[in-house]
């Protein structure tokens, strides 16, 4: 018995510290906001967005998230791709995630034509919940 209750504390000690390791990166909050995510029947996505920059965060720092526009995409094997800004050629805002039930996560990142300065890499996750609520975060 004695035996069990080592296995059964080590086991929760472990569990209990590798817990969510991977999402303590100091991620904040740097946008909020509403997307409206259609889906046709041929998986292309279409909807409209519009969100504000939080936290003292500009364009500068989380790119054209910020505002209103329209989004296309699509969806392949529960897989999203989504361009918030398709109608312009370079500078844009692409969320990759994965839906479950009516809500979506992944990772969003900027997109330029022209590239980055070194060490400019504006990326970071997301979140839209059954309500349409966008949540957007960034490694601080």
């Amino acid at each position: 018995m004695k035996r069990l209750w080592v296995i059964l504390f080590v086991t929760t000690l472990i569990f209990t510290s590798c817990e969510d390791k991977k999402n303590t990166k100091d991620s904040v909050i740097c946008a909020t906001g509403f997307i409206e995510i259609n889906i046709a029947k041929d998986s292309t996505i279409t909807g409209s967005w519009d969100i504000a920059a939080v936290n003292g965060f500009t364009s500068r720092e989380i790119g054209p998230q910020i505002g209103k526009g329209q989004l296309e995409g699509y969806t392949k094997n529960g897989q999203m791709q989504i361009n918030m800004n398709p109608r312009i050629a370079d500078y844009n805002i692409f969320l990759n995630g994965y839906s479950s039930n009516d809500s979506y996560s992944g990772n969003w990142y900027l997109a330029t034509f022209r590239g980055q300065d070194e060490g400019d890499d504006i990326s970071g996750s997301f979140e839209i919940n059954s309500n349409n609520k966008y949540t957007a975060y960034i490694e601080e």
